[in-house]
């Protein structure tokens, strides 16, 4: 409630207040009072404007369309390279981890019910040609990722010497069993995928190792590729088949150097194989394992 101003005392008015003056001009604390009360009613309007205004919901502002952010777009898939030492630019087109379907394929080879001893498959005649000096024994291979797996492994027991050069050779081979030959094919096609990009490249800057160009080799099986790699600094060898035969893969790494002394070691005195004389080996090897598992 406002509270009116104070009436000014008699003495104020020229007839002791029986008639008020039309032109004078107020004394100065008259001012004073009615400007303060128009100040009580200006604030007193505020604060009911501020009161109502606070009971009602907030104006929608307009959308400011030109600060707009626009989602960024998602990045395009990019292939990973075998190996992290290369450049990822220049990967595989197809991704190894995501192969294209493809129709379904048979072969005329029979399955095969479990994988058999993998250290029997090749005859002491072979080792002796392509690995003298070598004792066999089981690999760590285990059942998984849906196949049986079993593999055997010939390693250095001994010297070979010749012209001062320790003949330092050895075999790996690897048998996987599938359910079906689509599966087996599925599981080979992502290593012979790996092999068509490794193909002719080099890795490392200088490089620490390079590779041959992939060979495709028939007669084995419903399929098979290989590839020869040499490094450049620990001078050894290594040719790699992946052959598939109905629903069995079979996996062949041959390596070999010549070591100078009395050492079963490559080192930057070895020599490694000549591509054609390893490729030939593990073709032949590979040739024996299929031979001994249909039969």
């Amino acid at each position: 409630m406002t509270t009116a101003p104070p009436v000014p005392p008699a003495s104020y008015w020229p007839d002791n207040g029986s008639e008020q003056p039309s032109s004078s001009t107020p004394p100065g604390w008259a001012m004073w009072i009615m400007a303060t009360a128009a100040v009580v009613a200006v604030i007193g309007g505020g604060l009911i404007a501020v009161r109502n205004a606070g009971s009602q919901p907030p104006a929608a502002s307009p959308l400011d369309t030109g600060s707009q952010v626009e989602p960024p777009a998602s990045p395009p898939s990019g292939h990973l390279s075998p190996d992290p030492t290369l450049d990822r630019s220049t990967g595989p087109t197809d991704d190894p981890a995501e192969p294209s379907a493809s129709p379904t394929v048979t072969s005329t080879f029979p399955p095969l019910q479990d994988v058999p001893e993998v250290c029997d498959l090749l005859p002491e005649s072979l080792i002796a040609r392509f690995a003298p000096k070598t004792a066999s024994g089981p690999g760590v291979a285990k059942d998984g990722y849906g196949a049986k797996r079993k593999d055997c492994e010939w390693k250095p027991k001994g010297y070979d010497m010749k012209g001062g050069y320790n003949q330092t050779r050895s075999i790996s081979v690897k048998v996987n069993v599938f359910p079906d030959h689509e599966k087996a094919m599925r599981n080979a096609e992502s290593d012979w995928r790996l092999m068509r990009y490794l193909s002719g490249r080099s890795e490392g800057d200088p490089p620490i190792l390079k590779y041959g160009e992939i060979r495709e080799i028939s007669g084995l099986g419903d399929g098979a590729h290989a590839i020869y790699s040499e490094g450049t600094r620990r001078r050894e060898a290594v040719a790699w088949i992946y052959v598939v035969r109905g629903n069995a893969s079979i996996e062949i790494r041959f390596r070999g150097s010549d070591d100078k002394g009395r050492t079963m070691f490559p080192n930057e005195d070895s020599r490694p194989v000549p591509e054609v004389e390893l490729l030939e080996g593990v073709e032949e090897i590979a040739g024996e394992v299929v031979k001994n598992l249909a039969g």
